[in-house]
């Protein structure tokens, strides 16, 4: 499909979110996904509803601004070369397709607004109060993965090195995998801010010793 097919395609799927309210948008990977964004912005636009472009870097982002904000829907929109990928989940984060609304067009036109520091009002939300010490992490995943990681108390660097957890999500920020002293798990959570969270508040995400390593715990007094 080329690029004109495609902005009708996208502006004819901001015309059918429109009329369920206000729709969190964003985009990355390059121009074409920006310009795709703003034409579903267009469409959500002129059907009445209100556009909130955002400047976070991944669809899990965009799912967080939605359920904070209690918007119906969020639409996140992934460049690959000449290839996108589309998110468009509602309000709990769940994939869906929007039915198309038969009537009068809506009385007004709706608004844009631009949503600024979005992955670092997601990773603020998700850490709260919770700081732990957790050490040295090594991060691969989205910004907001480091910033989360950075408020709980790790020191994150940018390679492996000994002793250094390793915190991988995914691309969008859905799921998270943690390598950590020879084990691995994946922290449950509606994304990977929410798993990283959880596994720090576990209390063998710093333990005092491990099972096998030679030491002994103290006697009991």
């Amino acid at each position: 499909m080329d690029r004109v097919e495609l902005g009708r395609e996208y502006y004819e799927l901001g015309l059918a979110l429109g009329p369920l309210g206000t729709v969190a948008i964003g985009s990355g990977g390059g121009p074409l996904a920006r310009a795709l964004a703003r034409a579903a912005g267009c469409g959500v636009a002129l059907a009445g509803g209100e556009a909130r472009f955002h400047d976070g870097g991944c669809a899990a982002c965009g799912a967080w601004l939605a359920e904070y904000y209690g918007f119906p829907a969020s639409l996140f929109i992934r460049q690959e070369g000449a290839r996108v990928e589309r998110f468009l989940l509602n309000g709990q984060g769940k994939r869906f397709t929007p039915a198309v609304v038969e009537g009068p067009a809506a009385p007004s036109t709706g608004e844009w607004d631009l949503l600024a520091g979005a992955d670092c009002a997601w990773a603020a939300n998700r850490a709260g109060e919770c700081r732990t010490g957790g050490g040295l992490a090594w991060v691969q995943g989205p910004a907001a993965l480091t910033l989360v990681l950075e408020r709980l108390g790790y020191e994150v660097v940018d390679r492996p090195l000994p002793g250094a957890a390793r915190f991988q999500a995914d691309r969008e920020g859905f799921s998270l995998r943690v390598e950590e002293g020879g084990g691995v798990c994946a922290p449950p959570g509606c994304d990977a801010l929410a798993g990283a969270v959880g596994f720090a508040r576990q209390p063998q995400a710093v333990p005092a010793f491990r099972p096998g390593d030679g030491l002994t715990p103290p006697p009991e007094v």
